[in-house]
């Protein structure tokens, strides 16, 4: 019998079939733990994460509260895509990494972009 994470990794591996990172359009991959949520934005041809956040940053010293729900989530959204467009990323390629779109992972990718990042 597969476990959850199992299905999950299937489904991510069905996912990267189609969904690729260029220089042009990287990838915006969301990676979700039990207790953190983490976002990378990679170029896929040079095989480089341009842009990283995570619930784990240094940036989240002054967060209250849980590092792996919703609010956390859309701080890590906020800033991935902050952090994007300071080196002139605008547009990406969401990869939900074999997760629903759905809780944290929907609240990641809206926070990201009303912060500006389009995809």
């Amino acid at each position: 019998m597969a476990s959850r994470d199992d299905k999950r990794k299937r489904r991510h591996f069905r996912i990267r079939k189609k969904v690729s990172g260029t220089a042009e359009r990287p990838r915006l991959c969301v990676f979700r733990s039990h207790n953190h949520i983490y976002a990378q934005i990679i170029d896929d041809m040079q095989g480089h994460t341009l842009v990283s956040a995570s619930s784990l940053n240094g940036d989240f010293k002054d967060y209250e509260g849980h590092r792996g729900n919703i609010q956390a989530a859309r701080k890590v959204g906020e800033l991935v895509a902050k952090k994007a467009l300071e080196k002139g990323i605008r547009k990406v390629v969401f990869d939900r990494g074999g997760y629903l779109y759905h809780g944290r992972v929907k609240a990641l990718a809206e926070a990201a972009r009303e912060a500006g990042l389009e995809f």
